[in-house]
């Protein structure tokens, strides 16, 4: 995607890998500010990864701690955002003793804008409260009433495990000021045709310009089957951009013939 700021990249930090990890049975950690530090007790741990990995037999509230540096943003008026993959199953998220957000819901990714809360070419701390429900109430939650597959506490045979903890990666996303933030794909299987929708997030506070290029082709080549372009001025805050393709004489994926498209 261009816009009038010239071609827009985006690069990611990873911050998978070693954490501290600690557990909070009284749930007093808020209260007691355990934003600001690890605490005594605290034991490294891995993640993406669960909670129970590092404490066997605990569930209820955990907290991790990271420390990491952030690049020099190449872009004005860039932003930098934090994106966790998947969190089971509610976190409220701290960088540098700034509450930037809190998500609940085990297995969708979420991303909090923390342009902010950051400070390039230092140290910075990222702490992340990470509530592992039980059958008795913390907070109001209860793993009966959330959705959680087969999972039960205490643990029986033949039921699913009450893994909780940062289950999948974190990275931290040096972002344009203009980005594409979702698209929203729908193929007709009668016909070929493939309806896109782009949204668009323009975190300046003024209107600018920009250019999409969509493009269909085989899963396997970079062989391009159709291309189009939408020009558009994107007001600040998100702006959808719809355009059409279509892919010619297509195929339909079968287990006999598992044909894909990008």
């Amino acid at each position: 995607m261009g816009s009038d700021l010239g071609p827009s990249t985006t690069s990611l930090v990873s911050l998978d890998g070693e954490w501290l990890l600690g557990t909070d049975p009284d749930n007093v950690g808020r209260g007691q500010e355990w934003w600001l530090g690890p605490v005594p007790g605290a034991k490294p741990t891995r993640v993406p990864w669960i909670i129970q990995e590092t404490f066997p037999g605990y569930h209820g509230v955990a907290w991790y701690w990271r420390e990491f540096k952030v690049p020099d943003h190449p872009h004005q008026a860039g932003r930098y955002l934090l994106r966790f993959w998947m969190v089971d199953y509610l976190a409220d998220v701290w960088v540098n003793d700034r509450s930037v957000g809190t998500h609940e819901g085990g297995e969708d990714p979420f991303t909090f804008d923390v342009t902010d809360a950051v400070h390039p070419d230092t140290l910075n701390r990222l702490a992340v409260r990470v509530l592992n429900p039980t059958e008795e109430p913390i907070d109001g939650i209860v793993l009966g009433q959330t959705p959680h597959r087969n999972k039960i506490h205490p643990h029986t045979p033949g039921r699913g495990f009450n893994y909780g903890g940062i289950t999948d990666s974190v990275d931290l996303i040096v972002a344009p000021p203009v980005r594409i933030d979702d698209v929203f794909v729908r193929p007709d299987a009668e016909t070929g045709d493939i309806r896109v929708q782009a949204t668009v997030h323009n975190a300046m506070s003024a209107a600018t310009s920009a250019r999409i290029e969509f493009t269909a082709a085989p899963a396997t080549s970079g062989e391009t089957l159709d291309a189009t372009e939408a020009c558009q001025t994107v007001s600040p805050g998100v702006t959808s951009v719809d355009a059409a393709l279509h892919v010619p004489t297509h195929r339909l994926w079968d287990l006999s013939d598992p044909y894909l498209y990008r």
